[in-house]
């Protein structure tokens, strides 16, 4: 949302993330749920009129062609995830990215206080606002 939204917070952070992922720097990886997930919160834009819904209908079509590597998670995947949103006290969606994560041996970036606070020392993450 961070990439769509202009009045989003760490606006500069988000903007150089988005940078470095369109110029092939860094590949983008995420579980495949994260399309529901942002067609969710474009839905809540558009109902807080931060956002026309046909700029969020745009914003959601021009996601379908970047080059972000989608994860479906097994049922025995889940059950890890399940394992660390039960450890670390987090939803369920959140220690999905964590998983993914560490699966790949990759960093998560995240702008959402509550994880990262959670999840620091146990997982390789990262404060937008650090990035």
């Amino acid at each position: 949302m961070k990439w769509i939204l202009a009045d989003e917070t760490y606006q500069e952070n988000s903007t150089r993330l988005k940078e470095t992922f369109l110029t092939g720097t860094i590949q983008v990886f995420a579980p495949s749920f994260i399309v529901q997930e942002t067609a969710n919160a474009l839905w809540l834009a558009v109902k807080q009129k931060r956002i026309q819904q046909t700029d969020a209908q745009a914003a959601l079509d021009s996601l379908q062609n970047a080059e972000l590597n989608l994860h479906e998670l097994s049922w025995t995947e889940s059950s890890q995830v399940l394992a660390i949103a039960c450890k670390i006290d987090v939803a369920v969606y959140d220690a999905a990215y964590l998983f993914l994560s560490n699966r790949i041996d990759a960093q998560l970036v995240t702008a959402d206080n509550r994880l990262y606070e959670k999840s620091k020392g146990q997982f390789n993450v990262i404060h937008l606002k650090d990035y």
